[in-house]
């Protein structure tokens, strides 16, 4: 049942119910039991479609976040494999609570600099590093 909802979700992405449906997606995967254990699809979602709005914050960042700070390594992890929009501001709101900041800095500081993203990713990244 998590498997199909998490296929649903993702085919959700970049239409305009996907707020909406998130929302209710999110709920049907807590009912079921989910748990942090989904935190590693949820952010795979995220990187297959980075530069896809995924809500600000959004249901799934919002389960995510739930789960802090659990969910730290995989995040770090998810921004090193492939960063998204959506991960990179995630990472952000971790560095402006006081979280992992050396760390997320020097984070931020190697998406910013990485010609191989696409320059919007970087660009946000940047804009996090300037503030």
């Amino acid at each position: 049942m998590m498997e199909a909802l998490l296929k649903k979700l993702e085919s959700l992405v970049g239409t305009d119910d996907f707020d909406y449906e998130s929302e209710e997606i999110m709920e049907q995967l807590e009912e079921a039991g989910a748990g942090q254990e989904i935190i590693a699809d949820l952010l795979g979602i995220m990187e297959r479609h980075p530069l896809d709005d995924f809500g600000m914050p959004g249901a799934m960042v919002h389960f995510i976040e739930r789960f802090h700070p659990a969910h730290l390594p995989l995040l770090s992890a998810s921004l090193r494999r492939a960063p998204a929009l959506s991960t990179v501001w995630m990472l952000s709101r971790c560095i402006n609570g006081g979280v992992q900041a050396a760390e997320g800095t020097a984070l931020l500081s190697e998406i910013a600099g990485n010609a191989q993203l696409d320059p919007a990713i970087r660009d946000l990244a940047n804009s996090f590093l300037n503030r």
